[in-house]
């Protein structure tokens, strides 16, 4: 671990957790009749299972680091109760919700799930399972008596990654001494570090400043030296920061830095910026030599303007506040007529939906030589099916043959003997009706085939 990442982790500030999500599962159905003395036919009365509690993230302008969810990865909702007798059903699990900072993206295998930007703003990252029903919900005309109930569905379980991009209207960027910190201590209530030696601020500041009645979000960005896009110096650790901003004030030092001309300076640090995302390139830019104290800071400007004609230059010093105003002045025109990059959102809808099966399921042999039944309701199905109960069995077998699972395995070569797997269970296949020369219908043996798959 490099010493930044050390003092990230020491001061508290850290932009990118990976978590681990297990929402709540559903409570179980019931199965249970009435029996009352002088009450006939009573009948069946098992409740439902209660929801169970599914995770929520929550932006709050209150916190600004992942610090308390990258400590505490493991995060899992509460289970709900089991449905009772006499049409009891189940409580609800309570929700759980986590608040993380404005500006956090939630990804789950590379695909943005939300991107949460403002104050309050909720997502549902895992949801909690449904409860499963009753033998009240299994009663017909034609089976008044029903000994079938489900188990309570799983909820979501997924590894999601958290990742923190500071949101600020303005971005100052330069090279490390550039006078970025205390230019943002000057114009608003932010205090970032300030020493005369590279490096000193090790994480994004953010500042609100306030001139002539108009206010804007300022973020102080680390220095960034070349090679920053490759990871050197702080690399690529703060660059993802000045994404989301509308504008960026490029902080020059007069007296360069290690040997690198100011002229030279700009070059580099915009070369950076567009190496690491090409959004970066298009930003506007306001170029502003600092430290108007120095002899050099005039020259300085003036060879700028030559090398860009088509810039304004501004000259300005942070600590005297000479020619600060009127660099606020200029950023709070261009502001409103900047429009704001909706960048996660795109990148969500890039995803290409995925196309479900025919029948909502696959079939395929594994390198077991098991078939392998695999959909997200089948699966779902055999999660919730009560094994214990003979009618749950004959409910399975009838919705496997209404969804055309007996025919999609025969198809693949499904022969008597078999194992097909579903789920986490795994079924012998059996033609139960061969030898009466009626083809097609099949049994389903379940056997308990890992102790890591079994109930």
């Amino acid at each position: 671990m490099s010493k930044i990442q050390d003092h990230r982790i020491a001061s508290g500030f850290i932009d990118t957790a990976r978590v681990y999500l297990k929402a709540g599962k559903g409570g179980d159905g019931c199965s249970s009749f009435r029996r009352e003395k002088y009450i006939p036919y009573g009948g069946p009365d098992g409740g439902h299972g209660g929801k169970g509690g599914s995770i929520w993230f929550e932006a709050s302008a209150n916190i600004t680091t992942l610090a308390e969810i990258a400590c505490h990865p493991h995060i899992t909702a509460d289970d709900a109760s089991p449905g009772k007798g006499n049409r009891k059903d189940g409580a609800y699990a309570e929700d759980l919700v986590l608040y993380v900072p404005c500006g956090t993206v939630v990804k789950r295998a590379g695909t943005v799930l939300a991107d949460l930007k403002k104050h309050g703003e909720r997502f549902m990252a895992a949801r909690g399972g449904r409860g499963g029903r009753g033998n009240t919900a299994f009663k017909t005309r034609f089976n008044t008596a029903p000994k079938i109930s489900e188990l309570g569905e799983p909820g979501e379980e997924y590894e999601a990654r958290l990742e923190l991009s500071v949101l600020a209207d303005v971005g100052f960027v330069g090279l490390p001494n550039a006078g970025k910190s205390t230019l943002l201590s000057a114009i608003s209530a932010a205090r970032p570090k300030i020493a005369d030696y590279p490096f000193t601020t090790l994480n994004p500041n953010i500042g609100i400043v306030t001139h002539k009645g108009k206010s804007f979000a300022a973020a102080d960005i680390p220095g960034l030296i070349e090679g920053a896009h490759d990871g050197k110096g702080l690399g690529v650790l703060f660059l993802k920061h000045i994404l989301r901003t509308k504008l960026l004030v490029h902080l020059v030092d007069p007296l360069g830095f290690d040997g690198m001309k100011p002229e030279k300076a700009v070059r580099v640090i915009e070369k950076e910026l567009k190496d690491y995302h090409p959004l970066l390139a298009k930003k506007t830019v306001i170029l502003a030599v600092n430290k108007s104290d120095l002899p050099e800071a005039e020259k300085v400007q003036e060879a700028l303007a030559k090398k860009f004609k088509k810039r304004e230059i501004f000259l300005l010093s942070a600590a005297t506040g000479k020619g600060v105003s009127r660099l606020l002045d200029r950023i709070l025109k261009l502001l409103p007529s900047i429009k704001e990059e909706d960048l996660y959102q795109a990148a969500a809808q890039s995803v290409p939906a995925v196309r479900q099966p025919k029948g909502g399921f696959t079939v395929a042999m594994d390198t077991e030589g098991v078939y392998s039944v695999k959909g997200t309701r089948v699966e779902k199905l055999i999660a919730m099916t009560n094994f214990n109960q003979p009618d749950s069995w004959d409910r399975l077998h009838r919705i496997f043959k209404t969804i055309g699972m007996d025919k999609a395995l025969k198809k693949a070569g499904c022969v008597q003997g078999n194992m097909v797997r579903v789920g986490n269970k795994e079924f012998e296949w059996t033609d139960a009706t061969m030898a009466a020369g009626k083809p097609g219908k099949f049994a389903y043996k379940y056997r308990k085939f890992d102790q890591e798959y079994g109930d």
